[in-house]
């Protein structure tokens, strides 16, 4: 029994413990604040709260209030998107005027504030979100090593199974329009969102492996990649929810690293399902994935959202004490939304920022092309390993752990940037946002040499196209990194929008680009290169992309000056 009430008490918030509390099986108190006592409240609007912990200086390399802008850029949604028209009146109340019942982050040291909860709780909630991630991007490409068995199954051609692949990242590229915006409300939170989907998706996987209808597959994959990209959208936003700004970008480097490799690794694990049995296995395989991620999820995945702990805290008091008047700022504002509006703009918004801004514009193209590329190698790899070196299924899944130790080389080269670069200008307040962009430009010219190799060496040795490989994992993550924290940084009202238009252009095009590939790789290529021209028109495209970042540096601090979308 004692046990039982550690559990609750270190893991409540949970949904498991949310499950308990509604049938009253179990009951939380809440210390009731004193609304008499006089205290100097921070940020009302939003429910943050500035939190200095001992060990910072030990945990970061001391960067300064700029970090603190990457990370507040996450600011609840209702005032990124819908604005806030009393928010200065808001802030030039006075203490006595405030509404002693709406609850706010008053002590610092507060324990329920994810901030200051002990690193092996923090470390378990990320280790989480990583697998959550992991999972649910697999889904993408896991699926491409039974392709050939689902085409001779349903009597399709080579495009139309593959609509199963890109349909299912044109669904993980639309569902964060919906979903980020409702992750920031603090009347609904993250791990609600998370656990709901999930269970949608582990459903839906059912579904996918018990189908035997071609159409159907195709909206099962559809709805798949639509509720899992909460993890793909929020996770970041979690990660920031529970570590100091500082670091952050270093946490979230992490992350990209196990999103990078999840869709890496899928094609081996989709590949010994078909082997040992069918491709239905693949779905069964994935299930599996899902439910253990679920349940896990379910018993040890607290609320990070820190409005949404407040609106928690203040529900509780309500019950507790019988009055209603305890609540929170913030979701008293969201109470008053229209919620099909704010939709509406939360979707009309991004596309928006996209056509105004060129500095979005070009960034959103320069990345959407080089994330279609990444989906189009699952079209070019069987044409070289298994065309060519004769790669069994197996073996030519084992071919994309090169994009893994891509990962492994770049991934410290970032830190050591982070650290080395952009935090002392950041101490001696030299620091721009294009400062970012430098990483950028290092790797800019990574991506034609990568596509230039892979498709004029294949017939050499396999090992070239695998080191080919490893030249674009180090170009893409590179270049996320650094300009999803230039975006970030240049927009910070917008995060939201900015993000989620993004990550439908990206969808965009790793939907389209597996959809051409074959068609464009037999219609370029000869017997002796059947990849080199296809591959090597999509490298002289990058070489006229990768000016966007020289020309960015250079001329972004004017186009941020003239920009209605900046402060």
């Amino acid at each position: 029994m004692l046990r039982f009430e550690m559990y609750v008490e270190s893991f409540k918030n949970t949904f498991a413990v949310d499950v308990l509390e509604y049938f009253n099986l179990v009951t939380i108190e809440e210390e009731i604040p004193d609304i008499n006592a006089v205290e100097q409240r921070v940020n009302p609007s939003d429910g943050s709260v500035e939190t200095k912990k001992e060990n910072d200086e030990q945990e970061s390399f001391q960067v300064s209030s700029d970090f603190e802008s990457l990370n507040n850029a996450e600011k609840p949604i209702v005032d990124i998107e819908a604005g806030s028209a009393d928010e200065e009146s808001q802030k030039q109340k006075t203490v006595e005027e405030r509404d002693p019942f709406l609850l706010e982050w008053d002590d610092p040291s507060d324990p329920d504030f994810p901030v200051n909860w002990s690193k092996k709780k923090r470390g378990a909630i990320l280790l989480q979100i990583m697998l959550l991630t992991s999972v649910t991007y697999m889904g993408s490409s896991i699926y491409t090593p039974g392709q050939l068995q689902i085409q001779s199954e349903f009597g399709v051609g080579h495009v139309v199974a593959t609509l199963n692949l890109s349909l299912y990242v044109l669904g993980y590229g639309l569902g964060p329009l919906i979903f980020s915006p409702l992750s920031e409300f603090s009347l609904l939170g993250r791990q609600h969102l998370y656990t709901v989907t999930l269970f949608i998706f582990t459903i839906l996987q059912i579904g996918c492996a018990t189908v035997h209808n071609f159409g159907g597959l195709v909206v099962l994959r559809f709805l798949s990649g639509v509720f899992c990209s909460p993890s793909l959208s929020t996770g970041g936003a979690s990660i920031s929810d529970i570590l100091a700004p500082e670091v952050v970008p270093l946490f979230l480097g992490l992350w990209a690293v196990g999103a990078i490799s999840a869709p890496v690794l899928a094609p081996l694990l989709g590949a010994a399902m078909v082997v040992a049995e069918d491709w239905r296995w693949i779905f069964w395989f994935l299930l599996w994935l899902c439910a253990f991620t679920l349940v896990l999820l379910m018993l040890f995945m607290p609320e990070t959202h820190h409005g949404n702990i407040l609106y928690r805290r203040a529900r509780r008091l309500r019950k507790q004490t019988g009055d209603d008047r305890w609540s929170t700022a913030s979701a008293e504002k969201e109470k008053k939304l229209e919620l099909g509006a704010f939709l509406l703009t939360a979707v009309y918004k991004p596309v928006k920022i996209i056509m105004r801004e060129p500095i979005i514009a070009a960034i959103d193209a320069y990345i959407a092309l080089i994330y279609g590329i990444f989906y189009l190698f699952f079209e070019a790899f069987p044409l070289v390993f298994g065309g060519i070196y004769n790669f069994t299924l197996v073996e030519s899944g084992l071919a994309f752990l090169g994009f893994q130790v891509g990962c492994v080389i770049i991934y410290p080269f970032y830190i050591i940037f982070l650290a080395k670069y952009i935090a002392p200008k950041m101490q001696n307040q030299t620091f721009v946002p294009e400062d970012f962009l430098v990483m950028t430009m290092i790797v800019a010219f990574f991506l034609p040499a990568a596509l230039f190799i892979f498709g004029w060496t294949a017939g050499i040795h396999w090992m070239l196209p695998i080191f080919a490989e490893v030249l674009f994992v180090i170009n893409s993550f590179g270049l996320f990194q650094s300009t999803f924290a230039y975006m970030a940084l240049s927009f910070p009202d917008h995060v939201a929008s900015v993000f989620a238009g993004n990550g439908l252009a990206r969808a965009g095009f790793a939907c389209a680009f597996p959809l051409f590939g074959q068609a464009m790789y037999n219609n370029l290529g000869s017997e002796k290169y059947p990849v080199g021209w296809g591959s090597s028109l999509l490298g002289f495209i990058s070489i006229g992309m990768s000016v966007i970042p020289f020309l960015l540096y250079k001329y972004g601090a004017v186009l941020r000056s003239k920009s209605k979308f900046t402060d």
